[in-house]
């Protein structure tokens, strides 16, 4: 959790409906449905839970702000998440890999939590949620469904 967090300055609605959110329901999920692809991602986790923020790719933003949702109840009980982890219990289908997510590429991404978090004193932590294809595969796997290859960049490389 940050030390000493400093609300960001509100400038307009949008801004209050994020601050509100982030202190009633414990985190605010930003759609990004102009992107491709598209994508959501957290704020507040980090501030309210201790866990790292969240982004995931290429699925259905109902299906995102659920699977994001269910990882903030769980922090809510004491449940962290972390880098490397795999978990099986978050979609129906499809495994999800949490992947962290390099300082360089929060600009081309998370322009709002940057804004939220942006009097905190160290850079806020940011989960990538990868998820795998049916046969259990993660973008890295040979033999991942190549269709799905374009719907969520991974943006990390792995050596």
């Amino acid at each position: 959790m940050p030390d000493k967090f400093e609300w960001p300055q509100v400038e307009d609605e949008p801004d209050k409906i994020i601050i509100r959110n982030v202190r009633e329901h414990g985190c605010h999920i930003v759609s990004i449905t102009d992107g491709e692809p598209p994508y959501e991602f957290s704020i507040g986790l980090f501030l309210n839970y201790g866990q790292a923020e969240l982004i995931i790719f290429g699925l259905d933003p109902n299906d995102s702000c659920d699977v994001i949702n269910s990882i903030r109840d769980r922090a809510a009980a004491g449940r962290k998440y972390v880098a490397g982890e795999v978990c099986e219990d978050l979609l129906v289908e499809s495994r999800i890999c949490f992947v962290d997510v390099p300082l360089q590429l929060y600009g081309d991404y998370l322009g709002t939590a940057i804004w939220f978090y942006e009097k905190s004193p160290r850079p806020f932590p940011c989960l990538q949620m990868v998820w795998s294809d049916r046969d259990g595969r993660f973008p890295w796997h040979t033999g991942y469904d190549e269709r799905l290859k374009g719907r969520q960049p991974v943006l990390r490389s792995f050596s």
